[in-house]
Formats: C-alpha cells, structure tokens, sequence
C-alpha cells in the first residue's frame, strides 16, 4: 500500500498565510533540496565540533556531548522532520499501532536531545555572563604548561607568549570565561551577544517543534478551539521571528553558514507547515460533507 496525503481543493491557510498554496503545490520538488543540503551542513558542523572537541579535550561524557551539541542538536532536527514527515504527510503509514508508538518513542528521544543542547548552551551562556578579570603578566604569558588561545568572534587563536605579552601592553581589560582562553573588552562583549543568540535561537526552535507536535496532535482530534489551541498557532510566529533575528546577528559577524543553515532548516519547517495545512484544508472538507473524522489516540 503506497499512502497518499490528504489532498483539498481549497487554498490552504497556516503560518505562512500567502505562501502555502505555492509551497503546496510544489513541495515535492522543494523538500529533498532541502533536506540534502541539510546533511551537507550537518557534516560542516560534525567537523566544526570536533575541533572543539580536540581543542578543549575531555573527561566525561557530558564532555563529549557538550562539544558535539550543535552536531547532537542537527541530529535531532532530523529525526523530528521523520517523525513529522511521516505523521502529517504519510497518514496512512502514522495509523499503524506499531509504527506510532516508535515514531512517538523517536520523537521524545529527539526533544530530549534538543533539551541537552539548550542546557549546554544556557551553560555557555551562563559562564560568559559571569567571566573572571585575568591579570596577565610576564609571568602569566611565559609560565603556562597548556596551549592558551584568544577568542574573538568564535575564532580561536593559540596564543604565543609574544601575542600574550601583546595583548598584556593593550589597554583592554583580558577576561576568560572557559578554561584556557583569554578574550579582551571588545571579544567579550561579541561572546556574549553571540552565546545570547545561541540560546535563544535554540529554545525558539525547541518551542517551534514543540508547537507543530501540539498541532498534529490537535489535529487528529479535530480539535481547533481553545486556549491551548491558539497558544500552539502562535507560538511559530514568535519563534520564526527570534530565529530570524538571530539568524541576521550571525550574518552579521561574517558567520554565514549559521545564517544559511538557520534559513534551510525554516525551508524545511515550511515544508510541515504545507503538509498540516493541506491536512486541515481535508479535515473541513470532510466534516462540511457531513462526515465523522475518526481520532486517532497519540
């Protein structure tokens, strides 16, 4: 049995008001770019962390997994795109007992990744929020036994004792947030706009997935009134707007693959959004033909 999704000849309506009945019509071409290019920055950022990995070393788990948040995070994105593909679009593969209950196994095990990576990242956030003035001296710049680096705009520079003794004869206050990097006045203050927009932008994400999970559930229900229901339509809206910003922030300090990445990933939220619409636009059909929409248990 191949399941087909639930067509309507009505325009669909949603989060992205005007743009569904485009995004409907061709998804199909739409979402496999996508989620190819997707996995292409997924490998980026696997390399990307485990330089930090390398860089920082390790001796717990917690460790490994802090220096492989973004990777875990992207990791976890993508289950939650299966499980929503295959929920809101493949209804007819989603019906099947056994089917649902892993996808929804998979799907929690997915959230709880995603809260990992923001309690990493409120970790980060919190630590350079509270950094320790350095004194850095002849001393200091000639006497470590460990690689020191300089951090500036998520760069980090090993630093030489003729760079240390440079930046001891700067005016700039040096600062270290995390263990063995030095940051002066002017890279602290990027630090901690860049670890805000990094805990923002993930919990806007988390709220956003959390939202399309509560709208597919509200939807086998046929349940659209509500607090609970409104609360849900909304919330995207809010996260699509942090996500942007945040996405225009990295973009601006030259870190276009967070720009580029952060915009696919939306693309592939729309690609949802078109298949919870069309969803909905057969819903009404059914029910304005005076036929029982029979709910499915989560």
């Amino acid at each position: 049995m191949i399941p087909e999704p639930l067509p309507g000849p009505a325009p669909p309506r949603g989060l992205l008001g005007g743009l569904l009945p485009a995004l409907v019509r061709n998804q199909q071409y739409l979402k496999w770019p996508i989620y190819s290019l997707l996995v292409i920055n997924f490998v980026f950022y696997i390399v990307e962390d485990s330089a930090t990995l390398a860089r920082e070393g390790y001796q717990s788990i917690w460790d490994i997994t802090g220096a492989f948040a973004t990777s875990l995070d992207v990791a976890g994105w993508f289950g939650l795109l299966l499980v929503f593909e295959i929920e809101t679009y493949w209804q007819q593969v989603y019906a099947m007992p056994r089917v649902r209950w892993g996808l929804n196994a998979l799907r929690w095990l997915c959230f709880g990744i995603l809260a990992h990576t923001l309690l990493v990242y409120t970790g980060d956030l919190m630590a350079v929020l509270d950094p320790q003035e350095v004194a850095v001296n002849d001393g200091y710049c000639t006497g470590q036994v460990t690689t020191q680096y300089q951090l500036h705009n998520q760069v980090y520079t090993p630093l030489s004792p003729a760079a240390c003794l440079s930046m001891m004869a700067g005016d700039s206050p040096i600062w270290s947030f995390e263990a063995d990097t030095l940051v002066d006045e002017e890279s602290l203050n990027i630090a901690t706009l860049q670890a805000t927009a990094s805990f923002v932008e993930c919990a806007a994400w988390l709220a956003a997935g959390l939202a399309f999970a509560g709208m597919a559930w509200l939807k086998r229900r046929n349940s659209t009134a509500g607090t609970f229901s409104t609360l849900v339509r909304q919330t995207p809206h809010t996260s699509y707007l942090l996500i942007v910003s945040c996405a225009l922030l990295w973009g601006f300090y030259g870190h276009y693959l967070y720009t580029y990445d952060s915009l696919l990933w939306l693309g592939g939220f729309a690609m949802i959004e078109a298949n919870l619409s069309t969803w909905q636009t057969r819903l009404e059909e059914l029910m304005g033909r005076g036929k029982s929409v029979a709910s499915r248990a989560a």
